[in-house]
């Protein structure tokens, strides 16, 4: 009540009784209330901001020296009094001093506990930058190195964590001066304070945000943390350093942990990314695991860590840093018994027989999860010693999830069936990262196709057929041998078809039940056929009439299917570099019914806006449904639709033609030679003279489009000249890039067009290198152009005469 009644007094007007006021509070007054106080009542302004962390300095620089005097003051009364043992005046005067300055103490390391936390709350923190050096260097610093109090030492590191926290760039250099006196300090001994080895993880955890390498320097304190760690005598400290310990040794390793990563095709938006288990800033994380260090770990230390780990495995917190530190000793260790014991070690795990039981499940889909990140990071790194350990956990895996299915088919709980999914999504995980590095995918090609019906994953099937190819690819030298054809039938004839069929029987149902599976599975069918080439022959003309079946079909929810469908069709169009692969029709399937059709319906696609049913998404059971918005069908919609995914459908079919021209331009050009079909080329040179020039660039979106409109036509004319139309496609093209650059020029002078430091627009460059190519593969003389460009400054009558003739100076200049 005292305490309370003191702070809620009305600030006096004299700014050094109200000081005064404030310091008496700090004795009797919680942390929290006085920051607040301060706050309210000193920082109203930048200017009283300023004056009054400055009086705060200046009061506790006062409190510092009377401290550092009365320790002396105190040590020479000790020594008086024990000379002179008869003088009661001596003990009283040492007794007096000795009150007052264990008094002073507490009000200065609560003070400095509150100066570090206002650096965090401060309105005005420009306010709190200019007295940072002086905070540091005489508050701070002269009690943290050269105090007795212990107690004193690590409340000025904890201040010290606050303001690194806030102001890292600005006091980074101190850091090194913390940290070497903290390596004097035996934080080993018996008895040694639990409130000062959190002070210590707690700066730690800062620093590795800061400074990584700071804390791999001295990487003693590391150690000495590490042998508390495996004493175990604190539980919340235990639980403390399994965090920031995990997050040291992660800094070094390159592959994050668990989700299915996207396959290239960037067109997952239901994924998310693959966020860190921890708090870790992965710019830092990504300069040190890419610095290619050594161990500096005493290794007899990482044995015990990895037994104590494996003592505490229920915790799923254990169970990451177990991963983790399979994943550094697999890399940084060239011993290879320490990894081994690791692997093993959940070998035994998995092989378990109660992992399915109730009480288990939990714990099972834990470990699996932290086994991913030894091995992703383990693959890495893979050893012939490596390889070998890596296939018996393959196998034991697709055992284990065989085991468990079996388990589910006779308890048909719903508990039962989410400890399914969720440790089939792991085991894959697990799966994949192997399959990516063993270099003989044939020797477990059999026993995958037997486990396959219940991993059911198309991203895990594309992993194993693009896995056996690159084996297959890997001999093409012994390509006439019995081996080599062997495994080229057993691909075509065996593993090809039982993995894809059933992928091309999936898109053709009539209801897509769950939509980010079937996205999946035509982003698989695009990998499959890319990495197969010639061996795909047989499953061509099939993938694409499904495909354009697919569009038809579910031409309502399209927006959702587009991007993958495009890039899928376009790894189909690849392989047309393959003359046996290609048909006419196949081409204008794609171009004409898929790509076209889409670019030219853009404005009236509808969006697809209801959330996917996803089983998977288990976790979601229990999240209120009464807020989501319903269709008339019933259908949960989105409450923020993504209107960008048309542009995004847009952009994709543009790039995906502008990167696969060039490889299949000979096919493009026999339209007009023979004659057969409806002319592509010309076609899409169509759609390219609707826009350019034409349409106006408001948006991001519009400008994005707009680029690869003008590289796509750049390309037209270097690989596809004969596809335009003769009499008159340069009057044309002409006609809209002279339009193009107007546009862009009156945007420049609005301040509307985005420009790099240097002042150089981007759509600018491209439209004029896009011309450059109609000059040179149209022939197309000075003299000519110049004509046709003073008609069309002439007929235009909406911009402005500079405009018209500067575009004109800069057309022109292009010729040589």
């Amino acid at each position: 009540m005292e305490s309370q009644s003191k702070i809620n007094e009305p600030i006096p007007t004299d700014i050094s009784e109200a000081f005064e006021s404030f310091f008496k509070a700090i004795q009797i007054t919680d942390a929290t209330t006085i920051i607040s106080y301060f706050l309210k009542n000193f920082c109203q302004t930048e200017q009283s901001t300023n004056d009054n962390i400055n009086r705060f300095i200046f009061v506790l620089k006062i409190k510092s020296e009377q401290i550092k005097q009365s320790s002396s003051s105190s040590s020479s009364s000790s020594s008086s009094s024990s000379s002179s043992s008869s003088s009661s005046s001596s003990s009283s005067s040492a007794s007096q001093i000795s009150e007052t300055l264990k008094s002073d103490v507490e009000l200065y390391k609560k003070s400095l506990i509150i100066l570090g936390n206002l650096s965090r709350y401060v309105k005005h923190s420009n306010s709190f930058t200019v007295y940072l050096k002086d905070i540091i260097e005489n508050l701070l610093l002269p009690h943290f190195l050269e105090s007795f109090d212990e107690d004193m030492k690590f409340e000025v590191l904890r201040s010290f964590t606050s303001l690194l926290q806030i102001y890292e760039d600005t006091i980074e250099s101190y850091s090194t001066l913390f940290i070497q006196h903290l390596l004097t300090v035996d934080i080993n001994r018996s008895g040694f304070p639990q409130s000062s080895i959190k002070s210590i993880i707690d700066f730690m955890v800062i620093l590795m945000q800061t400074s990584p390498l700071l804390i791999i320097n001295n990487i003693k304190l590391v150690e000495s943390l590490i042998k508390i760690y495996i004493l175990k005598e604190d539980e919340l400290i235990y639980e403390e350093l399994t965090q920031v310990l995990g997050q040291f040794f992660q800094l070094y390793l390159p592959y994050k942990s668990s989700k299915i990563e996207s396959t290239n095709d960037d067109d997952s938006d239901d994924e998310s990314d693959d966020e860190d288990e921890s708090s870790m800033v992965d710019s830092n994380k990504l300069k040190v695991s890419s610095m290619a260090l050594e161990n500096s770990v005493d290794i007899k230390l990482l044995d015990l860590l990895s037994k104590q780990l494996i003592e505490n495995i229920n915790k799923e917190s254990s169970s990451i840093f177990f991963g983790i530190l399979c994943g550094y000793s697999s890399i940084y260790i060239k011993d290879k018994s320490l990894s081994n014991f690791i692997f093993n070690s959940y070998l035994s795990m998995i092989k378990k027989d109660n992992i399915c039981n109730k009480e288990n499940r939990k714990v099972t889909v834990s470990i699996i999860n932290s086994l991913r990140i030894g091995v992703s990071n383990a693959c890495l790194k893979c050893s012939e010693e490596c390889q070998l350990i890596l296939i018996e956990i393959f196998k034991t895996l697709l055992e284990c999830i065989g085991d468990i299915r079996e388990y589910v088919k006779s308890n048909l709980t719903k508990g039962a069936q989410i400890f399914f999914q969720r440790v089939r999504s792991s085991i894959i995980l697990n799966l994949i990262s192997i399959i990516r590095i063993i270099k003989d995918s044939f020797q477990y090609a059999e026993e995958f196709l037997i486990y396959a019906p219940v991993l059911a994953d198309p991203i895990i099937f594309s992993e194993f057929i693009i896995s056996l190819n690159r084996n297959l690819n890997q001999q093409i030298s012994l390509k006439e041998t019995n081996e080599y054809n062997e495994k080229k039938s057993l691909i075509q004839d065996i593993y090809l078809p039982k993995i894809l069929n059933p992928l091309l029987a999936e898109i053709i149902k009539p209801v897509q039940k769950y939509k980010s599976m079937t996205i999946h599975i035509i982003q698989a069918i695009g990998n499959i056929a890319l990495s197969c080439q010639i061996l795909y022959q047989p499953f061509i003309e099939t993938t694409i009439e499904r495909l354009s079946q697919f569009l038809v079909k579910n031409w309502k929810s399209i927006s959702k299917y587009a991007p993958s469908c495009i890039v899928t069709l376009d790894k189909l169009m690849q392989l047309f570099i393959h003359d046996q692969l290609y048909k006419s029709q196949y081409l204008e399937t794609i171009i004409l019914s898929v790509y076209m059709k889409l670019l030219n319906s853009s404005k009236s696609i509808e969006l697809d806006d209801t959330i996917d049913d996803d089983d998977d998404d288990d976790d979601q059971d229990d999240q209120d449904d009464q807020d989501d918005e319903v269709d008339s069908n019933g259908k949960k919609k989105k409450k923020n639709i993504d209107s960008d995914i048309i542009s995004k459908i847009m952009f994709t079919i543009l790039e995906c033609l502008t990167n696969t021209i060039p490889k299949i331009s000979k096919h493009l050009i026999e339209f007009e030679n023979k004659s057969v079909g409806k002319n592509i080329g010309k076609e899409i040179y169509k759609y390219l003279m609707s826009q350019i020039g034409v349409e106006e660039v408001i948006f991001d979106a519009d400008r994005f489009i707009r680029l690869a409109q003008l590289d796509l036509l750049n390309e037209i004319y270097c690989h596809c000249l004969p596809c335009l139309p003769k009499s008159n496609h340069i009057t044309i093209s002409i006609k809209h890039i002279f339009n193009e650059m107007l546009q862009i020029q009156l945007a420049l002078e609005l301040g509307e067009e985005e420009v790099d430091r240097y002042g150089h627009s981007q759509r600018k460059d491209i439209c004029l290198n896009a011309f450059k190519s109609i000059i040179k593969f149209s022939n197309l003389d000075k003299q000519s152009c110049s004509e046709q460009l003073k008609e069309l400054i002439n007929s235009n009558q909406t911009s402005n005469d500079i405009d018209k003739h500067q575009v004109k100076k800069e057309l022109l200049e292009l010729f040589k």
